[in-house]
Formats: C-alpha cells, sequence, structure tokens
C-alpha cells in the first residue's frame, strides 16, 4: 500500500552523493552490482532503484538514507575559483564542487538558529574590472581601511574573513593540485581551506588569495570558458591582491633593514608572512632587483626551504571557529543533539565534522542512560 506524501526518491542526489565520493558511473555501478545504464538511469529519474539496491546504495555512498530523498534545492553557486586551477584535474574539482554543495545545506540548516556576522565588504563601484598593480595596491588598501587594520601585520586571517561575515569552511582535498578554493554565493561568499597542507604561514597566503578572487572577480560567471591564460592572469591578481593585503607597502619597506635570509626569518615572526612571500614582495616593491631576487633564491633551495621554512612548524594553523562554535552551541543548548542534527542536514557525520572543523567523533550519539532511584523506607 502506497503512503500518500511518501518521500520520493531523488536522482540529483544520488548523482551529487557520488561524485563527492569520487566514484565514476562504471566504479559505483560495480560496487552496487548493477549495470552502467541502470546508475545512468537512476540519475536521470527513468528509474527508481529497488529496495536491496538501495541499501547497497546507502552502504556504499555512506550518506543518510533521507539525504537521498530530500528536496533538491538549486543552489545559486557564482563561478568557484580553484588554486592550482591548471593542473588540477576534471575529476578533482567535481568532486571538491559537490563537497561545497553540502557546506551549503550545512549553512542553510544553521542559519535557521544562528545569527551569524554580517557580511562586511567595501564598496569597489569606483575601481574598473581591469585590474592593474596600481589598481590592485589601492585595492588591498581600501579593504585594510575598511577593516580598520591600519598597516599592522595580520595575525589570523581566518578570524578576520569570518569577523566579516564570509562563510570559512575547512575541507580535505585529497589532492596536491587543489590548495583552496572560493565561492560567490548569493548572501555571503564562501572560502574553503585545505587540511593537506598544515602551514599557518601558506594558510594565510591562502585566505588573502581567495578574498582577493571575491573582491576583484565576482562577475566572473564561468571559469570553464576561460582559456589558460585568463585564468592565469586571475590568479596572478589574487596572488598581487594576497601580497599586497598581508604586506603594505610602506610599511613593510620600513621593516626591511637587511636582505638576508636571517632577517627574512626575523621578519616572519613579525609579518606572519612566508619568507618566499617576502622576498617576492620586495621584488615587487623595487627593494631588491632581479639579481638580488635570484640569489636568493638559490640559498632557499640550498637550504631546502622550499617546501619547509624555518618556524613552519612552530606557529598553530589558523583554524575556522564560527561553524564550529555554532554547531556546539546547539549541542549544549540542548536545541539539538547529534543525532537530530545529521538526520536534519542529511549530510554524513564525517562531512559535518570535517566543513565544521569539528574534532572527529564530536557527533557520535549514544542513547542516555536510564535514570533509576533509591526507594527510601
Amino acid at each position: 500500500m502506497k503512503v500518500e506524501n511518501e518521500p520520493k526518491f531523488n536522482p540529483k542526489r544520488l548523482r551529487e552523493a557520488r561524485l563527492i565520493r569520487g566514484l565514476t558511473i562504471k566504479e559505483f555501478a560495480e560496487r552496487i552490482g548493477v549495470t552502467k545504464q541502470a546508475v545512468s538511469q537512476f540519475e536521470l529519474g527513468d528509474h527508481t532503484p529497488k529496495t536491496e539496491t538501495m541499501m547497497s546504495i546507502i552502504n556504499t555512498l555512506k550518506f543518510p538514507k533521507n539525504f537521498f530523498y530530500r528536496e533538491y534545492k538549486e543552489q545559486f553557486v557564482g563561478n568557484t575559483f580553484f588554486r592550482a586551477n591548471a593542473t588540477a584535474t576534471k575529476k578533482s574539482k567535481e568532486t571538491q564542487y559537490n563537497k561545497t554543495l553540502l557546506a551549503g545545506y550545512i549553512y542553510e540548516y544553521l542559519s535557521d538558529y544562528i545569527e551569524f556576522p554580517e557580511l562586511n565588504l567595501p564598496d569597489i563601484t569606483e575601481f574598473d574590472s581591469e585590474w592593474d598593480n596600481n589598481s590592485i595596491e589601492e585595492l588591498a588598501i581600501k579593504v585594510r581601511e575598511h577593516w580598520g587594520l591600519g598597516d599592522k601585520p595580520i595575525t589570523n586571517i581566518v578570524h578576520l574573513l569570518e569577523k566579516n561575515g564570509i562563510m570559512v569552511f575547512s575541507v580535505d582535498t585529497d589532492s596536491q593540485k587543489v590548495d583552496a578554493f572560493c565561492q560567490h554565493r548569493k548572501g555571503r561568499p564562501f572560502i574553503f581551506l585545505g587540511n593537506d597542507k598544515q602551514s599557518a604561514f601558506r594558510r594565510q597566503f591562502d585566505g588573502g588569495h581567495e578574498l582577493g578572487h571575491i573582491m576583484m572577480h565576482k562577475d566572473i560567471d564561468n571559469q570553464d570558458v576561460l582559456s589558460k591564460q585568463e585564468i592565469k592572469i586571475m590568479e596572478n591578481q589574487a596572488n598581487k591582491f594576497s601580497s599586497a593585503f598581508s604586506l603594505p607597502a610602506d610599511a613593510f619597506a620600513k621593516t626591511v633593514t637587511s636582505t638576508s635570509l636571517l632577517h627574512f626569518v626575523e621578519l616572519k615572526k613579525y609579518w606572519n608572512v612566508s619568507i618566499a612571500a617576502m622576498i617576492y614582495r620586495c621584488l615587487d616593491l623595487n627593494i631588491i632587483d632581479e639579481g638580488k631576487y635570484t640569489s636568493l633564491q638559490k640559498q632557499i633551495s640550498m637550504k631546502k626551504m622550499r617546501k619547509k621554512e624555518p618556524l613552519d612548524d612552530v606557529f598553530p594553523l589558523q583554524e575556522p571557529v564560527v561553524l564550529k562554535k555554532s554547531i556546539l552551541m546547539l549541542l549544549k543548548n540542548d536545541v539539538k543533539n547529534e543525532q537530530q542534527l545529521i538526520q536534519e542536514m542529511s549530510v554524513p557525520q564525517e562531512y559535518i565534522e570535517m566543513l565544521c572543523n569539528l574534532d572527529k567523533g564530536t557527533l557520535n550519539y549514544s542513547e542516555p542512560e536510564p535514570t533509576i532511584k533509591l526507594i527510601k523506607r
């Protein structure tokens, strides 16, 4: 007997879950014991999986059952800017993109309970969309002034972004080709910072880079239609912004009293920026010439500082806190329990914990023990 208003299987959700797990149609079909054609029919909505097949789907993809029966709401997602875009594989980018849809479900759910910081970005209508070095420097100064940073170092780029209403998520990219990425969204931008490269100084630069995309490239609708050269130009613009934002020209120049590597190690403690980024900024600001830049690059290579610089393992990684605090607040105040959060978001526990920067196991649920009382005689 058919139950009235019984939720219907949602084919778009199946495709989404498969892509998040990084499975091709062929790989997925083999795991659940059906043909490729059957999977295609499920995802197109031509056929609905039988009960046994549905169980195999749930066990293989490890998504809550109700995920596949929820209404599919089209999320307004602008262009997604991937770091290392030219070398990242289509499959890798597709997997990361679909993880961002889970972030959208989490954000939408939490927005019903949590008042997030308001989006606070400066009006930049005075700027031309043709960005050059001078306009990028001016933009970095404008953002600094709008956020009241003066010419001081930025101690924690992640908290700065969150404080000004940008949603920052943690994500395991599972790829050396994708560092961090951002999206223009309706209401507020999302930034995703990769957990794979655990360096505070790298994260400082990544945060500034993604902020650069948010400020300068909002009107780019589809990055896939751009040429490699156009993508390279945009990446360079975001790099320039991050550099100018992290190292304000006049203030930084005054602190460069020597161009020895040892001095840059000391400056790293003050500016919270990598030695490599500071040396490039020096070249950009004509503090050093090409010859000195090349000499310093050779020293960096000789000392094997390309992948790991001094102090990289000393400074703690800047971590997002807004979403983490939101989840913990709901739990602490008994608004929701762990089980309710997972079921109502319809997102796997591992992804809620990852994207919201929660410790693994935070959403483990156990039934409360029965209460017993001593009988007084």
